[in-house]
């Protein structure tokens, strides 16, 4: 592997040093026994925890190395917020952008969460609700944006009639594909009084968090894909996935609001294992699918490992273009790759990554 830094652990800003109250005539300072009880403590917890970060640090090597050595490109690490992990195989490099592919779909959640705050659509409402244009759409109108992200929305296009049709009723079946992420690019484009749909992410989110996409491309009415055409550096995405791992929060600001965010790694009852544009690793469903439903197989599955945290959320896009968010463990990692066979596995570089 090339350009590979391991990076140590940054200390969040705050006060430092200790304060003390004095009795008058006394000078400030710790009492001696005291302090000799505190070094004695510090000097265990460090012995403590230089072996688990050292462990750590090896696991994250091995990920790092499985992905290199299957046809992968980047690999970088955050814990609890810091970079600790910085992988590059030539020619790549931290300045590199990258095809997200189907990644791109993970940027979808916030849009829908960012949405819903300002009152432009709800997620759960007929689209007919928020476009009154809709009212006399039989297919369109009756949607909700949480069927089109979650791919529940039963619509297929229909190549005869050179439009759509609705093969399955809303919510009665997955399938996977790009239409319901287009869909929505549309709608929402339609609410936001003239502003381009990448500039109104960029503003309210991709900027402030310095997760500006590198390219992305649009489609013939000059949208940008949401389904698969977005292109950023391995730290951008990075970025990204900070915001989703703290819930719409960044640096104190609630950027987003949580409970929308949060909406964004809820199931659906056709399939538990995806959410708003990412995939996740529920635990196994404990009842049977309300009647009608058609519930996922695990051809419909990125992941479906019992033993890894049951609370990952996971963008994927062809080629192995991977962002884990790991909350349990405060993880959030990129993985760049080119692969075109099925070589590379979600669960090997995570268990590596863990340690297990």
């Amino acid at each position: 592997m090339g350009g590979s830094r391991a990076l140590g652990r940054r200390l969040p800003p705050g006060r430092s040093g200790s304060r003390f109250s004095v009795a008058p005539g006394r000078e400030a300072g710790p009492n001696p026994r005291t302090a000799g009880v505190l070094r004695l403590l510090l000097l265990a917890l460090l012995l403590v925890a230089t072996p688990v970060r050292a462990q750590q640090a090896a696991a994250f090597r091995r990920a790092a190395a499985y992905s290199a050595a299957h046809a992968g490109d980047a690999v970088l690490v955050f814990q609890h917020d810091s970079l600790v992990l910085e992988d590059y195989v030539s020619p790549f490099t931290a300045a590199t952008p990258h095809p997200l592919a189907s990644g791109t779909k993970a940027f979808a959640c916030v849009l829908a969460a960012l949405a819903q705050a300002d009152g432009l659509l709800a997620l759960d409402a007929p689209l007919a609700r928020a476009l009154p244009e809709l009212a006399g759409d039989t297919l369109l109108g009756p949607l909700t944006p949480r069927q089109l992200l979650s791919l529940t929305s039963g619509l297929e296009a229909d190549p005869a009639a050179g439009g759509l049709r609705l093969a399955t009723r809303p919510g009665r079946r997955f399938a996977y594909g790009g239409l319901g992420f287009v869909l929505f690019a549309e709608v929402l484009s339609r609410q936001l009084h003239g502003e381009d749909l990448l500039a109104w992410l960029t503003r309210r989110v991709l900027a402030p968090i310095g997760a500006e996409p590198s390219a992305w491309q649009r489609d013939g009415a000059g949208r940008p894909g949401l389904a698969s055409d977005a292109a950023c550096t391995a730290r951008a995405w990075a970025q990204y996935g900070l915001l989703l791992l703290h819930r719409g929060q960044w640096r104190g600001r609630q950027l987003v609001p949580r409970a929308a965010v949060a909406e964004c790694g809820a199931g659906s009852a056709a399939n538990p294992s995806y959410g708003l544009g990412l995939w996740l690793n529920p635990a196994p469903p404990a009842a049977p699918p309300p009647a009608g439903v058609e519930r996922a197989g695990p051809s419909d599955r990125v992941i479906n490992a019992p033993d890894l945290p049951h609370d990952l959320w996971l963008a994927a896009g062809t080629g192995g273009q991977r962002l884990y968010i790991l909350p349990t463990q405060g993880l959030v990692v990129v993985r760049f790759g080119h692969n075109t066979g099925p070589d590379y596995r979600d669960d090997a570089f995570l268990r590596l990554l863990l340690g297990r």
